[in-house]
């Protein structure tokens, strides 16, 4: 019977403390009884490494995410920016062949009186003082030796030297040998030009002659070359007295180091 009582007793004092503690830690307490201190004392650091590595993983799995996604994208774009490279190249190219082709067809309204025949270079003789390229077109082409050859505008390159069934040769204005009659476009006098080893052309004047830098020059009509065709403009004028003549240098308007297309030009029969 006493165990009964003291079993009893207990329970009641257990409840009683339970329901102390539970009314106490309801009503928004601020400060940790010393076993929740304790507690949290201990848990606190493991909980803080856990939330780190946790973070550190979480961090790490997004950037190498997000480094793939900028991988990918980076190719993307470089594939696209080499495509647009291509295209702008293509483009380009097409519109200087338009330009070059609409300055042959200016040139060609103008001078009626010529058949043109278009040809690639194809090679050039290699050699400091020989400037003789090789065309992809020949005698049954139509071409013959001394026809004149042009770019677009009418630009001189040179004429026709050796002619084959299905090739032909050009001398070009800037090799030494070369030889033309020529007119300055402004006054009218003349004179005749060759070569030189600078790639430019050199004109030997009377003293007299009305010549200035900047002055147009073209080929006169004692020439073996049809005339009027455009050579350069004058670079520098010199006088020499003792020689009473006037060497005069010209840039031919030709750029030579990029000749791809050229027109030999005959006389309509």
């Amino acid at each position: 019977m006493k165990i009964r009582n003291k079993l009893f007793i207990s329970v009641i004092i257990i409840s009683i403390l339970l329901i102390v503690l539970i009314t106490f830690t309801s009503q928004g307490r601020t400060r940790p009884t010393f076993v929740e201190g304790l507690f949290g004392r201990i848990i606190t650091p493991v909980q803080r490494v856990f939330y780190s590595s946790g973070e550190f993983f979480k961090n790490t799995f997004r950037s190498l995410y997000e480094l793939r996604n900028l991988k990918a994208e980076n190719e993307a774009l470089t594939a696209e920016i080499e495509q647009l490279k291509e295209q702008n190249r293509q483009l380009i190219q097409m519109a200087l062949e338009n330009s070059r082709l609409r300055g042959l067809l200016e040139f060609k309204g103008a001078n009626s009186q010529f058949d043109y025949i278009g040809a690639s270079v194809t090679g050039r003789d290699p050699g400091n003082w020989y400037d003789v390229y090789t065309i992809n077109k020949g005698s049954k082409d139509g071409i013959a030796v001394n026809d004149a050859v042009i770019v677009s505008h009418g630009y001189l390159v040179g004429k026709v030297i050796e002619v084959g069934t299905s090739y032909s040769k050009i001398m070009a204005i800037i090799d030494e040998r070369s030889s033309v009659s020529i007119i300055v476009n402004r006054t009218r006098d003349m004179g005749i030009v060759s070569g030189d080893s600078d790639s430019d052309v050199i004109a030997i004047m009377e003293l007299e002659a009305d010549i200035v830098k900047g002055d147009d020059i073209i080929t006169s009509e004692y020439s073996t070359l049809p005339k009027g065709l455009y050579i350069g403009k004058v670079k520098s004028v010199e006088k020499q007295e003792r020689k009473l003549q006037k060497m005069v240098v010209i840039e031919p308007s030709v750029d030579f180091k990029r000749l791809e297309e050229v027109f030999v030009v005959k006389p309509k029969e």
